[in-house]
């Protein structure tokens, strides 16, 4: 029987679970932080290019749930729904659509009163890499891979043996 969402929370963040408090809230600056977004698209392709894993948003790093009231609001009404879709749309134009919907699963859940997204990664059969914009707005290309408990970029001087080994 797969784990309740309160004991993947309760086991804390590994080589298999990330934690992050929202989407695109930032809790620091009381606005919408598109770059957090893109912290979330790192951390779904480090799941995908290791051995897949799961990513709660509406968790904050202490494992406390904080829910989602702060992303449902910046998107303009407090629902499940509208999260879902923005979420997707996101992973969408990063991933594209046939990835999101062959190895991307999302639920959410009702913890201590608050929703939490659980976003389920399963493994990528292709490298998986990220665009990211830098300062100046350039697109940057970015090869991220879970490492203990955290998501980390490869340099591309080391990408290739990476791929050779992880995806032969």
């Amino acid at each position: 029987m797969p784990a309740s969402i309160e004991d993947l929370i309760k086991d804390g963040e590994s080589d298999e679970l990330e934690f992050k408090a929202t989407l695109r809230w930032d809790i620091i600056e009381s606005k919408v932080n598109k770059k957090l977004e893109q912290v979330v698209v790192k951390t779904v392709a480090a799941f995908a290019n290791a051995q897949g894993g799961s990513l709660l948003i509406g968790v904050d790093n202490d494992g406390r749930a904080v829910g989602l009231s702060r992303d449902y609001e910046s998107l303009g009404e407090a629902s499940r729904d509208r999260f879902e879709v923005h979420l997707r749309n996101v992973l969408n134009q990063q991933f594209g659509t046939t990835f999101v919907a062959s190895k991307i699963k999302t639920r959410i859940h009702a913890v201590d009163d608050v929703d939490v997204c659980q976003v389920d990664i399963s493994t990528a059969k292709e490298p998986v890499i990220v665009a990211i914009k830098d300062r100046n707005g350039r697109l940057l290309e970015k090869f991220y891979v879970r490492s203990g408990n955290s998501s980390q970029e490869i340099p591309m001087s080391e990408m290739t043996s990476y791929v050779q080994e992880r995806f032969r």
